[in-house]
């Protein structure tokens, strides 16, 4: 087989500054060539021209950088290139016939990094590169840049290989002697010339080690599609979604100056910081507002398709902007229609929301709460009652105080915030005492008050809020409840 040429991209990263840094030879940290190289070559060529040199204990020499071969990546990587994700990680028993949709195109569009080793370079593993075997780009009178390889045929077992990986080195070992993968598969490489070993070791360090992953929950307001996608929820990648936004929507909730709740949310699990746990609060919002409808759980509204097969675009303002000012107005009707169950703490002179016997300020009531008003905001967005809410954010990647002040200014003026004033209204004449509440015991309230704290309580409470919702709900309110308590859930 003939030297290969294989046409190539030159480009320069070399900033003038970097001129005046340190470069040691002795440090094997010679001062790096100003160019790199882009190009692509077959997977089984490349593997063949490559040598992977992994750091190990027994080998005084330092050129190793890599980790020793995981078996297990390189088997998962093989069925990702085969079946794509998520079908290449179910499990056996789980590749049936059932699953098939779950198949994707195995994609692989992340660069493999070697360096193209020259004579100037030490010897590898108590070895130099032999001349001829040696690959070296070159530019034509045209001003375009090639490759030049040796053939595969010509090297024997210990012969130093002309390119060393410096990262993807799992992604090339998935095509090692296997028959499910074409070797004409064809990878994109990036390659640094006669790369010192102490650089490639930051290199490898830079890559894999330094940069910090997109924060998931900024990735699905970005895209929100991605919130309802089944092969998520199957391979558990929404979790890591679902509880980075409800940590983030309760530590607002918490701290946000205009939030009912501020400083009232115990977040550290220490006495007297509050009634209502973090955690509490968390696990709240994950089974109302973030439920994926599975199993027995319910629907949530910031995460369901309600358009179009799309989830409401809302954002990371939007979603507290909306749970806070359910709570504000909820807060504001217990002190202006002041109904009989708040009149006797107020006679106390206790806080009927915020009270430590107060259902409202107890785990079982937050999460019956934000359960009830889930699952009727959800069927007004099913329904088309609720118009599209529109909010550009100042700041697309954290959520800021400001931007949720903004989203609330913006909510409080659509008709939105009227159903929420409208359900608010009605929950506000539940009777929210708890057992230990003020005037409960010896009256016929205490039987139903021990109820829900029974087995079974919470679901016993969520009902009887829908229940209340529709016999106390002005007409949209009613219907809405109505709809919920037909596909209540636990």
């Amino acid at each position: 087989m003939p030297n290969g040429k294989i046409p190539a991209l030159r480009l320069k990263q070399w900033l003038s500054d970097w001129d005046g840094y340190e470069f040691e030879e002795t440090a094997q940290r010679r001062k790096p060539e100003p160019y790199i190289y882009l190009f692509s070559m077959p997977a089984n060529q490349l593997r063949k021209l490559s040598d992977v040199y992994r750091r190990e204990r027994e080998v005084e020499a330092t050129e190793g950088i890599q980790r020793a071969r995981d078996d297990n990546r390189t088997s998962r990587i093989r069925r990702y290139i085969k079946y794509g994700y998520p079908f290449g990680d179910l499990r056996a028993d789980q590749q049936n016939e059932e699953n098939l949709s779950l198949r994707k195109p195995g994609w692989l569009p992340t660069a493999i990094v070697v360096n193209v080793l020259t004579s100037q370079d030490r010897a590898r593993r108590g070895r130099k590169i032999k001349p001829a075997h040696q690959a070296s780009f070159s530019q034509s009178k045209g001003g375009a840049f090639e490759l030049n390889t040796p053939s595969e045929d010509i090297f024997e077992d210990g012969d130093v290989r002309p390119f060393e990986v410096i990262d993807g080195q799992h992604r090339l070992w998935a095509f090692d002697e296997t028959d499910d993968l074409p070797g004409d598969f064809e990878l994109p490489v990036v390659a640094f010339v006669g790369l010192d070993i102490a650089w490639q070791a930051y290199l490898f360090w830079s890559i894999n080690v330094s940069p910090k992953r997109i924060n998931p929950s900024h990735a699905f307001d970005l895209y929100p599609l991605l919130r309802t996608q089944d092969w998520l929820e199957k391979t558990g990648e929404i979790a890591v979604y679902r509880e980075a936004r409800a940590q983030e929507l309760v530590e607002w909730l918490y701290k946000h100056p205009k939030s009912v709740w501020v400083g009232k949310i115990n977040m550290l699990g220490q006495k007297g910081e509050g009634r209502v746990s973090q955690a509490a609060w968390i696990r709240s919002i994950l089974a109302s507002y973030l439920g994926t409808g599975r199993g027995k759980g319910r629907h949530g509204l910031f995460h369901a398709p309600v358009h179009n097969e799309e989830p409401l675009g809302w954002s990371r303002p939007q979603q507290v902007a909306f749970i806070m000012l359910f709570w504000e107005y909820l807060a504001e009707e217990i002190r202006q229609q002041v109904p009989d169950w708040a009149e006797h703490y107020i006679n106390e002179e206790r806080d009927p929301l915020f009270d430590r016997s107060s259902m409202l300020n107890q785990d079982m009531g937050v999460r019956a709460v934000n359960a009830a008003v889930n699952d009727l905001f959800l069927n007004a967005a099913l329904s088309g009652e609720i118009s599209d809410w529109h909010f550009n954010a100042d700041n697309d990647t954290d959520t800021s105080a400001e931007d949720i002040t903004r989203a609330l200014r913006s909510l409080r003026v659509k008709p939105l915030a009227g159903l929420l004033r409208s359900v608010a209204q009605t929950l506000a004449r539940f009777d929210w005492r708890s057992v230990d509440g003020p005037y409960v015991k010896g009256t016929d309230a205490e039987i139903l008050k021990r109820a829900f704290r029974g087995s079974g309580g919470y679901t016993l409470l969520v009902r009887n809020l829908l229940s209340h919702l529709v016999t106390e709900g002005d007409g949209q309110v009613a219907h809405l409840a109505e709809a919920a308590s037909e596909g209540d859930v636990e």
